[in-house]
């Protein structure tokens, strides 16, 4: 199984910040909210009333039921996390990093090697997480392998819209992810 591209429209669309911050429905495209949809939270007992919980009048039924659903994926305020990532097969990430290798890519994609596989501590058991991997670009330059090294031969082309891919495991408890690596093997391009 593939892992399905989130798709941004610029790089600046979508700082890392945004994703500590609370979840926000422009996140979940199968979710359409008119502007000031979320201007107060949902009352504990569901939605009794569009306008009682602050929601734009057009809001329908069926946006009504995975605005319900969403309130899962809110963080909430009892948790008590502090994540730490560690590679794994971190030895052979480093061997191929002393030569300096390149994966190449193919328009049809490629699977990664090594795989990018992590073990995850420090999460709350009972609170949901979601995780995404999201590759950037290290600089700005193009590169081309010349007399046995690699060398600056240009400026880069433009960068492609933003991809962030979300692990298909989520949202999961922290206690389901911390319990074993979390593989992102079928990453291509």
């Amino acid at each position: 199984m593939a892992y399905h591209p989130f798709h941004a429209h610029r790089p600046t669309d979508f700082p890392m910040s945004a994703f500590l911050a609370a979840a926000q429905p422009s996140f979940f495209p199968a979710l359409s909210l008119p502007p000031g949809a979320l201007t107060k939270p949902l009352p504990e007992h569901g939605l009794a009333g569009a306008a009682e919980a602050g929601l734009h009048p057009a809001l329908g039924h069926h946006q009504a039921a995975h605005l319900r659903s969403m309130k899962s994926l809110e963080p909430e305020e009892e948790v008590d996390d502090d994540p730490k990532v560690t590679l794994e097969a971190k030895d052979l990430w480093d061997q191929f990093h002393k030569l300096g290798t390149e994966m190449v890519i193919t328009k049809s994609g490629r699977r990664m090697f090594p795989p990018f596989k992590v073990r995850i501590n420090g999460l709350d058991k009972k609170a949901k997480y979601i995780l995404l991997l999201d590759i950037v670009a290290a600089d700005d330059c193009r590169y081309k392998f010349h007399n046995s090294r690699w060398m600056v031969a240009g400026k880069a082309d433009p960068e492609m819209p933003k991809r962030m891919y979300i692990h298909p495991d989520s949202p999961a408890t922290g206690e389901q992810w911390m319990a074993k690596p979390v593989a992102f093997h079928n990453t291509s391009n």
